[in-house]
């Protein structure tokens, strides 16, 4: 019994010293780790599955802004607004149906460099976003968040290669 439980408290501090190491190689440290700690299978998951837990938050986030923004889309007048957010949509269309089923594929497929380049791609999307959409803060945030997490998992993809 007391070697199961030193067994299993070594495996859990090795699981969270492997998030917190991969997530320090990271841009953005907090969010690295909030993203993989909150999913229950981070606490097994080798750098691989780690890659594979962040790509998976970054389809869920990146499909919620490609929704938001055909929303905006139905709801705005004014023109200069109206195409910047028809090329955020165009952009997302790529990266949501594109980009990130190719970095999934790629690394559940154990090809990172496949996964890399994807991930690449979909943050130069997000960034031409970005420069039409500053006057939607809440359009912003996503395609912020989106872009932050699209790096988290382009860095933790290098360590695969």
């Amino acid at each position: 019994m007391v070697v199961f439980l030193v067994l299993f408290l070594l495996s859990s501090q090795v699981s969270a010293d492997l998030i917190s190491d991969t997530c320090k190689k990271t841009p953005s440290y907090n969010l690295c780790v909030s993203t993989l700690r909150a999913d229950p299978g981070s606490s097994k998951a080798d750098v691989q599955g780690l890659a594979l837990i962040a790509v998976k938050r970054l389809v869920v986030e990146g499909t919620k802004t490609e929704n938001e923004i055909k929303q905006l889309i139905k709801k705005t007048k004014y023109q200069p607004l109206l195409d910047a957010l028809k090329l955020c949509a165009d952009k997302y269309n790529i990266i949501v149906h594109f980009d990130f089923p190719v970095a999934v594929e790629a690394i559940t497929k154990g090809n990172p460099k496949f996964a890399e380049g994807a991930t690449v791609d979909a943050a130069r999307a997000s960034d031409k976003c970005a420069a039409g959409i500053t006057s939607t803060p809440d359009l912003a945030s996503s395609n912020k968040l989106v872009h932050d997490l699209d790096d988290i998992v382009l860095y933790i993809v290098r360590l695969l290669l």
